[in-house]
């Protein structure tokens, strides 16, 4: 068996695993339209199944006012899809298993890319519930 086909049998399996789903989007810059309406454009780079699994324990970042935890992630897409995702984008957890997941807003910070991976790994920073 080439390593070409064992990828191809690990991506099969990784989806498998994937039970939850999300959503990951892009915002372009704001414009403002004749009348002075702001609107800023959101472009979907992909919108299907998924696995979220925390990436560690949380971060604390030290303030003025008070120190804030920062969670991360490690969300896992299909091999096939995610091509176009880079850091900045938006990722939300659109449904899961688990309902404290449901919902969650998180930043991408990186992904990984390889040849013989057998799913697009992209590692987040959470924002918001």
């Amino acid at each position: 068996m080439s390593a070409a086909d064992t990828a191809a049998a690990g991506r099969t399996a990784a989806e498998q695993d994937m039970t939850d789903q999300c959503r990951i989007e892009r915002t372009g810059p704001v414009a403002t339209s004749a009348d002075g309406t702001d609107t800023t454009p959101v472009t979907v780079l992909y919108d299907g199944i998924c696995r979220v699994k925390p990436a560690g324990t949380a971060a604390v970042i030290p303030s003025v006012t008070a120190a804030a935890e920062t969670w991360q992630y490690k969300v896992s897409i299909p091999y096939s899809a995610g091509a176009g995702v880079r850091s900045g984008d938006r990722l939300t957890v659109t449904a899961s298993q688990d309902p404290t997941l449901a919902d969650l807003r998180l930043q991408v910070r990186n992904i990984d890319r390889g040849t013989h991976i057998t799913a697009r790994r992209i590692w987040c920073t959470e924002v918001s519930r």
